[in-house]
């Protein structure tokens, strides 16, 4: 496992770019059964194994959901009908998900896990790290970059014109409510003042959704750095940027861009999760001593894996996520780059980080 130093001075397993064969054997697979062309970015690296399919489908959500053509491209690998489990997802009861997951891992028995988050939901994703944790299970994570995303750079430029109203660019319907996991909450410093954590998006409402749920005393927002379609940055700062100028600006200061924009100091990279991991580190140790600290997994698929790594340091940390009502079809095309994340015995590494940290921490008390 290669792993890379944070500036917490903790060691955080790197993003390691995907091999074009992957060799899995006594694994567990996890993937859900989105609508992206990406869906279907794993399966044809698996070589033929002794492995079994958690395909989790949603409930109710996506009727464009390429569940077929899944089965069929893990059909060739070998994971016939009798390997595979269909896992229903309730976006309005995330935890079904995690009884249902546990009871097929314990079934099948393999030591390994292999998750693919490329179209997973991502509260679904921290439920399903967190399942993985509880059951001691060795994890490596998949991600398939998208060639294309929604919405386009001429439909921000079009937006920022004054073409649509703010926000107008989203890749949402709609939000269907604020919804929480038992798993991943906490009833600690319940009834204390609370600050909201939550990541940039190309949809400002769900920060609103969480804000008019939660009404918080502080607002902390992180955007988005991608490796590639540098002006999303831009794009998310300005869409949010009437909601920023409603909260202090010592908790979310900015810079100015040479086109006007405001752009936010704090902000991490969409795909190296360490970047999360650092920021929520320094965030939570801020605040947790006076405030209840509330996270939102709102921005990128890998963003979301540094949110579940903080929560499992961090156990008081309370997660609410607010859910899309629906995706609109451009939501993304094509199947970029593949990235993996080696975790190992993931509770393993979780303890170790808390047990690094937290004796870091007396030390500088002490001193």
């Amino acid at each position: 496992m290669l792993n890379i130093r944070t500036e917490d001075g903790i060691d955080l397993p790197r993003v390691l770019a995907c091999p074009e064969r992957l060799d899995v054997d006594h694994t567990a697979i996890i993937a859900a059964a989105g609508f992206e062309d990406r869906t279907l970015a794993l399966a044809p690296m698996l070589s033929q194994a002794d492995c079994a399919l958690g395909l989790v489908v949603y409930k109710d959500w996506g009727k464009e959901n390429r569940v077929e053509a899944l089965l069929k491209s893990y059909a060739t690998t070998g994971i016939g009908p009798l390997a595979r489990k269909s896992l229903d997802y309730d976006r309005y009861d995330p935890d079904s998900l995690g009884n249902a997951l546990r009871d097929w891992l314990k079934e099948v028995g393999h030591p390994r896990v292999l998750l693919d988050i490329s179209t997973m939901s991502r509260l679904a994703i921290m439920v399903v790290l967190d399942v993985c944790r509880e059951l001691e299970k060795c994890v490596t994570v998949f991600y398939a970059e998208a060639e294309e995303y929604g919405p386009s750079e001429a439909e921000y430029v079009r937006a920022k014109a004054g073409v649509y109203p703010r926000p107008s660019i989203q890749v949402y319907s709609g939000v269907g409510g604020v919804v929480r996991s038992r798993r991943l909450s906490s009833v600690a410093l319940q009834g204390e003042p609370t600050a909201l954590i939550a990541f940039m998006s190309m949809n400002e409402g769900l920060t609103q959704a969480l804000i008019n749920c939660i009404s918080p005393s502080r607002l902390f927002l992180v955007n988005g750095q991608p490796p590639l379609h540098s002006w999303r940055e831009r794009a998310t700062a300005w869409i949010h940027e009437e909601l920023r100028l409603e909260w202090p600006e010592r908790d979310n200061p900015c810079l100015m861009t040479e086109d006007g924009i405001a752009l936010p100091e704090r902000a991490t990279s969409t795909l190296d999760y360490t970047e999360t991991v650092n920021v929520l580190l320094h965030l939570y140790w801020s605040n947790a001593a006076e405030y209840r600290v509330v996270l939102a997994p709102t921005g990128s698929k890998m963003q979301t894996v540094g949110c579940y790594v903080a929560k499992g340091v961090h156990t008081d940390i309370h997660v609410e996520y607010p859910t899309p009502e629906s995706f609109l079809p451009t939501y993304s095309k094509g199947i970029g780059k593949r990235w993996m994340v080696d975790f190992g015995l993931l509770d393993s590494l979780l303890r170790g980080l808390r047990s690094r940290i937290m004796t870091d921490r007396l030390m500088v008390l002490r001193a």
